[in-house]
């Protein structure tokens, strides 16, 4: 496990990854032939360079098989090319970055985590399904902001809405008034909001203060998880629009893994923790069935059998796209909020064969 509690990881990486993590590996047990399961873990604080020389170790020296998590946006390109170099594997849980399955995508690595593309598309199509048309952008300037709010804009327009405006701001901006103001009085149908954590909780409270949420028919948060939902609370954060391939109230299966990584972490898990899960035991039953650890006969079998997501079943594409539904909620009001963390009403599920569109031919050296 490779995480970080700084920047894009800061909400879902850290030491939850790593109980997410150790949940799969005590349930999927022991290998037939005796084979030991080691797990290890380190934190690369947020340097590309440091998360490389930790896999480097691990890859040359330790014997590590796979690496899981690795948020950010260049740490993992780094680690991934490492990997497919070491004939080693990587699963993806944690980053939004497309290009994991597109320019950088590799045989040895599968991405767990829905990208930009995915969220901004899963977004478009449930909100233009309520009727939603024109948008009004608001983002971070940097990196993961930016790739954001492209994949809104595509996403967008090539479903036959509109986008009205977008605005940008410092990414250590502390007040988002100007932005969120100019949102507003777009008069667009939604406002998409591509920030995480802290600044999306700030964003919220003001836009609510600025009559953002009286005004549009919709504000939605590209990347707001149910972590950032309970620090705000249902009454502050009520009619917030997301998107997640994750809800854990959905099933018995979900509930079953979220009470014991709650009452292990604290709180209720998001999807990167799933995906964890789901990735390691993945991981362990392809390695049992296939009797090693090679990255490139790995990956044969990663892709080829079924993925088992709690009650659903995904696939592995040959990009190393995880294909799974996904689903549009909205934070419910207090009064209907039946228990602690009991925040999201299910709206319509996006399925994965509209989310996940077919990769530009040339994108990924792997898709045909």
């Amino acid at each position: 496990m490779l995480w970080d509690r700084s920047g894009t990881g800061a909400v879902t990486s850290g030491l939850d990854q790593v109980v997410a993590a150790r949940l799969a590996v005590d349930d999927f047990g022991q290998f037939s032939r005796g084979y030991p399961i080691d797990l290890v873990d380190a934190e690369f604080q947020r340097r590309p360079d440091q998360a490389e020389d930790i896999a480097r170790q691990w890859f040359e020296h330790d014997g590590v098989a796979v690496i899981v998590d690795l948020p950010g946006t260049e740490a993992p390109v780094r680690v991934q090319n490492l990997a497919r170099a070491n004939n080693r594997t990587i699963m993806n849980t944690g980053s939004f970055n497309a290009a994991l399955t597109g320019v950088a995508c590799s045989p040895t690595a599968t991405h767990w985590l829905d990208d930009t593309r995915a969220v901004t598309m899963a977004m478009t199509l449930g909100l233009r399904a309520e009727g939603m048309q024109t948008w009004f952008l608001v983002a971070p300037d940097d990196v993961t902001g930016v790739a954001f709010q492209t994949g809104a804009s595509a996403a967008i327009e090539s479903t036959g809405g509109r986008v009205l405006g977008f605005a940008r701001y410092p990414s250590d901006a502390a007040s988002f008034a100007p932005a969120l103001t100019s949102a507003r009085d777009s008069g667009a149908d939604a406002v998409g909001l591509c920030a995480f954590g802290t600044a999306l909780a700030t964003q919220i409270r003001e836009g609510r203060g600025l009559g953002l949420f009286d005004g549009s028919k919709a504000v939605c948060a590209y990347a707001g998880c149910i972590k950032d939902i309970h620090a705000m609370g249902p009454l502050e954060a009520r009619d917030l629009w997301l998107v997640t391939g994750f809800w854990w109230n959905q099933n018995d299966r979900t509930r079953s893994f979220s009470y014991r990584f709650n009452e292990l972490t604290g709180r209720m898990p998001d999807k990167p923790h799933a995906a964890t899960y789901a990735a390691v035991e993945h991981f362990l039953r392809t390695v049992e069935t296939s009797d090693t650890i090679d990255g490139l006969a790995l990956s044969v079998g990663l892709r080829r059998d079924p993925v088992y997501f709690f009650g659903s079943n995904g696939r592995l594409r040959v990009d190393g796209t995880l294909l799974l539904d996904v689903g549009l909620f909205r934070v419910k009001p207090p009064d209907q909020v039946a228990e602690l963390w009991d925040y999201y009403k299910q709206v319509r599920i996006i399925p994965a064969a509209d989310v996940f569109r077919m990769t530009v031919r040339g994108a990924c050296p792997l898709s045909p």
